[in-house]
């Protein structure tokens, strides 16, 4: 499809191809919910073991830029809890909290129009980290805040860094 072959892709297809990138690079045990036919969930990757991922990402350069090279910009990424979720598509499970176990935060960081390629796995940085270890009533945090709780990882490591961090949690 040629709006996931847009070297700048808008905010709103950017979210599903970076999803599809992380699950194709998890592996053939995890799964998207909309593959089982549950278009809506409350979270974005699962495990066949029941593992849950929440996939949250941004970028600097955007459709709307025309310089050469972006503004510099700060992201911001929705963690806020919730009253529950939906499990199996559309049941409603009453359950404050986040649902997922874990997060990647995705950030593709590269300013310059010439250079700049959201369908280039290797220019985006990710930050995993356990549900549980993000402020727990917080709705956002930036990228200054995501650093101090995880480290920027490339797609070569992405898998192995989302194992680490699960085994934490089993």
């Amino acid at each position: 499809m040629k709006r996931f072959e847009m070297r700048v892709m808008t905010n709103v297809w950017r979210g599903d191809y970076v999803e599809c990138m992380i699950a194709q690079v998890l592996g053939k045990d995890w799964i998207l919910p909309w593959e089982k036919g549950e278009d809506w969930a409350s979270w974005d990757i699962e495990h066949r073991n029941g593992a849950k991922i929440e996939v949250k990402q941004s970028s600097a350069r955007q459709t709307w830029d025309r310089e050469p090279i972006a503004p510099h910009r700060s992201p911001s990424f929705d963690i806020a809890p919730r009253t529950g979720y939906f499990e199996s598509g559309s049941e409603w499970v009453e359950k404050p909290g986040r649902p997922a176990d874990v997060y990647v935060f995705a950030w593709h960081g590269e300013r310059a129009s010439e250079i700049t390629n959201h369908t280039n796995p290797d220019q985006w940085r990710f930050y995993v980290v356990a549900a549980r270890d993000l402020p727990e009533n917080q709705k956002t945090i930036g990228l200054s805040a995501l650093k101090k709780l995880a480290s920027g990882r490339g797609i070569a490591d992405l898998k192995r860094t989302v194992e680490d961090k699960l085994d934490t949690l089993y």
